[in-house]
């Protein structure tokens, strides 16, 4: 697997990146706690206003030519020393091959040549019990629960790791409770 950072003002990296998006219906649902809108919002405007344009990035994950995940990273926020994990989602039917936990290590990896950038930042809605246990297997910590922000249907948790943490599953040959990873996608947005 290998990650590339898309230009979402390039119509083919717009494209992939679209195309990996829809891959996902239940996105808005699992993430939000709310039915899809008719208007979807352009993945380019799901950046939080005060992220300046230099910080917002959007990485797509290969394997060989196929894009299998798509990542949305807001640096400096909210804290200087920090970057926000908006958006990670792996297509349904590519779940359930450790392709997140890839996603979230090969950033992490990439991210330790962020000037400045130490911790990585998530919120979940509190009702995405598999998003809440995946986050946890890549080493997230909660840090707030049972916050109220708008644009959300549930209350949202917010998580933290440091950038060089590691993963619980290091594929190791363990066999891991699929169950607890069972999600229809692994998001995580700040409110």
């Amino acid at each position: 697997m290998f990650l590339r950072r898309l230009n979402l003002d390039l119509p083919t990296d717009r494209c992939i990146a679209d195309r990996l998006f829809l891959d996902t219906p239940n996105y808005e649902f699992d993430t939000f706690g709310r039915l899809p809108s008719t208007s979807a919002e352009p993945l380019s405007g799901r950046f939080p206003d005060e992220c300046k344009l230099e910080d917002r990035l959007t990485f797509a994950a290969f394997e060989h030519d196929t894009p299998v995940g798509l990542a949305q990273i807001a640096l400096h926020l909210p804290t200087v020393d920090s970057a926000a994990l908006l958006l990670l989602l792996v297509p349904k039917n590519l779940q359930q091959r450790h392709l997140g936990c890839e996603i979230v290590d090969r950033l992490s990896r990439q991210a330790r040549r962020w000037p400045g950038i130490s911790r990585w930042y998530i919120s979940v809605v509190e009702s995405n019990r598999a998003a809440l246990a995946f986050w946890r297997h890549c080493g997230f910590r909660t840090t707030t629960q049972g916050l109220n922000c708008a644009g959300f249907g549930d209350r949202i948790t917010l998580m933290a790791r440091a950038i060089k943490a590691k993963p619980a599953c290091q594929h190791n040959g363990r066999t891991e409770d699929l169950n607890a990873l069972n999600g229809q996608h692994m998001f995580a947005r700040l409110g």
